[in-house]
């Protein structure tokens, strides 16, 4: 498959035309939801009375994004996507999964074709405006990806060419520190076949999905550094937390994921996925924290 690549600064006008695209892919298609008969049962007593897009399911746009949500075999999985299915089971709902682009979901949250999205979401100010926010899940950090070379550095990288996946909270830091030398990829796989290549010297990624990752022996001669936090790249002097984008306004179901998430972090589920995805259970949120 072709890999397209571009310069960050054209980011902002491909991402208006990459939104549009995904907006008449949801409404021609649907994004291919994924449910079949109600597993629910009649005697289901919900933690919560949430209102959602269609009644009697939850409807969730997602990003083919291991180990957090994977679709392979026509169920989902990963560490969001079993949080998902416990979301969904406690608020006593039918769970509808929509695969998208990583632009497809802000885009449909945002114009009221799901309840809500979790695929390694990370926050700023702006998507608090955009949406309601569940509390945090799991600290997001920055991964360099080189051919042995081990950089971790805003120095080390100065010069080199560089790749990062579309959507990324950094990626305009990253334009303005390194300019022309950036360039955008359709996904994370992308970026680490490209180091692997010899096209870029240097693969910025989500660290803990692609330590999981790179653990795959066709990705042997890569190494995965954490990068080093710089004044000069403000991305990484603070945490990075991921969590779940609910629709603008319903305040209940975000009131409902936060319950949910409590328990499944509480409980050592999200504990459990973590290690079976090789990830360091260190980065697991406190419970009791919250994003308010």
């Amino acid at each position: 498959m072709s890999i397209t690549r571009y310069p960050l600064h054209n980011i902002k006008k491909r991402h208006l035309l990459a939104g549009g695209l995904a907006s008449l892919m949801l409404l021609m298609t649907g994004c291919a939801g994924n449910t079949g008969g109600s597993t629910v049962a009649e005697d289901c007593e919900p933690i919560a009375e949430v209102e959602t897009m269609t009644e009697g399911k939850l409807t969730a746009l997602v990003v083919e994004h291991p180990p957090f949500v994977t679709t392979e075999g026509g169920e989902i999985s990963g560490v969001e996507g079993t949080l998902l299915k416990e979301i969904a089971a406690g608020l006593c709902l039918e769970l509808d999964y929509q695969v998208t682009s990583f632009a497809g979901a802000i885009e449909g949250l945002q114009n009221n074709r799901a309840d809500l999205s979790s695929s390694n979401w990370t926050v700023n100010d702006e998507r608090r405006e955009l949406f309601e926010v569940s509390n945090p899940m799991y600290q997001s950090t920055m991964g360099v990806v080189t051919k042995g070379e081990g950089w971790h550095t805003v120095e080390e990288l100065k010069d080199k060419k560089i790749g990062t996946p579309q959507g990324y909270l950094w990626n305009e830091q990253l334009y303005d520190l390194f300019g022309d030398n950036v360039v955008e990829y359709q996904s994370d796989v992308a970026v680490i076949d490209d180091v692997k290549a010899g096209r870029i010297d240097v693969g910025i990624v989500n660290n803990h999905a692609n330590s999981w990752r790179l653990t795959q022996p066709q990705y042997s001669e890569l190494t995965l550094e954490t990068m080093e936090p710089s004044e000069q790249l403000p991305h990484t002097q603070k945490e990075a937390l991921a969590v779940v984008l609910v629709e603008k306004g319903n305040v209940a179901l975000k009131d409902g994921v936060n319950t949910v998430l409590a328990d499944y972090i509480e409980s050592g589920q999200m504990q459990e996925q973590f290690e079976e995805y090789g990830l360091d259970p260190q980065w697991i949120a406190d419970p009791t924290e919250t994003e308010d």
